[in-house]
């Protein structure tokens, strides 16, 4: 049984998107979920992790890889389509079952374009982005691409998962890895995710066999900041100065034993529920019974 959900997808001011997606947790298709998949990544759609990410799939769901031409790590949700107004895209095929697109864009243009395009009449049930290279861990979530794709789907209404961190010269990672996020896409832990909620997964680059299993944590605060300094001046012919990143200053030297990166460091698979609706409710909803802590409005005085 189906039910219609409609929700707004607001893509900075371009688009207001309405689409009917199907329960993401129907009574009778518990053991065959997710039925559509929309696989997109921050590495390029060249990348190994994400093609065999897409077979491993294939074998459960119908597959879509919509992902970038080249490498785009660190976008965030970096968008161009809003700026453009059109995209580039290359059709191919990887074999009869995966359909896919290749896009000369960033990330969260791979799911816009799939959620708004190429899938917009038959939706995706859940969305994977990875797998990425490099672990996001602490503060990395906010430039991560990886996580901007998995955001973008979140704030549209679909159960999404990010997964980073993987060695693809390890032998065996890159299949191991890729079955394991599969049984995760079936979990309950997924299948149950709220509306705006995703998942970020990140995994050791170490051998399969040496991982020791998997953690539920919370993000290690900034640990430190980049230094910057003025390195040229302005010239006659030149009105612009250089500053450059010349290292970084210390915060802490210590980190909390159950926060992401202590976790990571043992050997930890990481797992963070994650909400793209960025608003502090329980703030909110203490402030709205305090309207005397805002100043008053009145355009005359000012």
């Amino acid at each position: 049984m189906k039910k219609t959900r409609c929700f707004l997808f607001f893509l900075l001011g371009l688009m207001i998107l309405t689409v009917s997606v199907p329960s993401i947790f129907p009574a009778e298709e518990k053991n065959n979920w997710p039925k559509r998949v929309l696989i997109t990544n921050d590495n390029g759609i060249e990348d190994i992790k994400i093609i065999e990410l897409a077979k491993a799939f294939s074998k459960i769901a119908e597959t879509t890889v919509v992902a970038p031409m080249e490498d785009r790590s660190g976008s965030s949700h970096f968008l161009t389509v809003s700026k453009k107004g059109k995209i580039q895209v290359s059709h191919r095929k990887i074999n009869q079952n995966i359909d896919v697109y290749a896009v000369d864009g960033y990330p969260a243009d791979c799911v816009v374009l799939a959620l708004a395009g190429i899938m917009r009449d038959n939706p995706p049930d859940l969305v994977v982005s990875g797998i990425n290279g490099g672990a996001n861990l602490g503060k990395d979530w906010m430039f991560s691409g990886t996580i901007g794709a998995a955001r973008i789907a979140a704030f549209a209404g679909f159960p999404a998962i990010a997964v980073s961190g993987l060695d693809s010269g390890i032998p065996g990672a890159v299949e191991t890895a890729s079955g394991w996020v599969v049984k995760l896409a079936q979990s309950r832990l997924v299948r149950e995710l709220n509306p705006l909620e995703y998942i970020t997964v990140s995994i050791p680059r170490i051998p399969p066999a040496d991982i020791r299993g998997v953690r539920y944590a919370f993000r290690a605060e900034i640990q430190e900041i980049p230094l910057l300094e003025q390195i040229t001046a302005p010239s006659k012919d030149n009105h612009f100065e250089t500053w450059a990143i010349t290292g970084s200053e210390k915060l802490s030297d210590t980190l909390p034993p159950d926060c992401d990166i202590s976790l990571y460091q043992k050997g930890y698979i990481i797992v963070v529920p994650m909400i793209a609706d960025e608003v502090a409710r329980e703030k909110l909803h203490i402030l709205k019974s305090k309207p005397q802590l805002l100043p008053d409005w009145d355009a005359r005085n000012f």
